[in-house]
């Protein structure tokens, strides 16, 4: 989980030069959104400034429940992650957020910037507590700039009453409500078949010569599929893929 959010943290973070916000405006919008939603939803609201790796995090009464951010209604962090919110999370539902959250990333960067908005990502998270019969709903928003920077993420938490059972995430465009990406226990939708078929057989011991003739392919066919899986996965060698993988019950 460390790689993902490593390989996450980084790219929000080093897309910026300059040390301020650009468009003050918009973090102030931002944020009387996130304070309503806290108010209206009962729910938490996380809006964070990747200019300045922090976060302004507004309460509602669901923090009680949880019994997080105690301080006050609303506080800032100097981080761009919600850890103690985090805790309270199942850890493999909170490594696949991490893993959609890199791939909203990389589209949100094909996508004009008027748009941007029209698009976020929505997750069912499991509580930790095995007794709880609540879930949370996360939905997540990217804000640009003019130059294209990703600039502010907006995470927006209620509880979802309906208990889940594994982790559901999407990628969805709010405006026509098309799922563009959905990845969920038991999706391979991250890495192609092909891909799963040999990293189940690299789990197995299998080296890539061994893998080539299985498959009726050339063993640079191999080392380019195991290439793909690791850039995908963010992680530096098979052994953590397979590691990782089989965590995420891929393989």
């Amino acid at each position: 989980m460390k790689n993902i959010k490593n390989d996450l943290n980084k790219q929000l973070l080093k897309q910026h030069n300059a040390a301020d916000l650009k468009n003050i405006e918009q973090l102030k919008i931002c944020q009387e959104i996130a304070r309503n939603f806290a108010d209206l939803e009962n729910g938490i609201a996380v809006l964070s400034d990747l200019y300045n790796n922090k976060s302004y995090v507004y309460s509602g009464k669901i923090a009680d429940e949880l019994n997080i951010f105690k301080k006050n209604q609303m506080q800032e962090i100097e981080s761009i992650w919600e850890e103690e919110l985090f805790d309270k999370l199942n850890n493999e539902d909170v490594l696949q957020k991490y893993l959609l959250e890199l791939q909203f990333f990389q589209f949100i960067k094909t996508i004009p910037v008027d748009e941007r908005k029209d698009f976020c990502v929505i997750s069912r998270l499991r509580i930790k507590d095995k007794t709880a019969s609540k879930s949370l709903l996360h939905k997540m928003f990217y804000f640009s700039n003019e130059n294209e920077d990703v600039e502010l993420a907006l995470c927006l938490y209620n509880f979802d009453f309906s208990q889940a059972f594994h982790y559901e995430g999407k990628i969805i465009n709010t405006a026509n409500g098309k799922i563009l990406q959905q990845n969920e226990a038991g999706n391979f939708s991250f890495l192609s078949s092909r891909e799963i078929e040999i990293l189940k057989m690299l789990q197995k011991g299998k080296q890539s010569k061994e893998i080539a003739s299985l498959l009726f392919i050339s063993i640079n066919t191999v080392s380019r599929h195991r290439q793909n899986i690791l850039e995908k996965m963010k992680v530096n060698n098979t052994a953590e893929a397979c590691t990782l993988a089989a965590k995420l019950k891929w393989i």
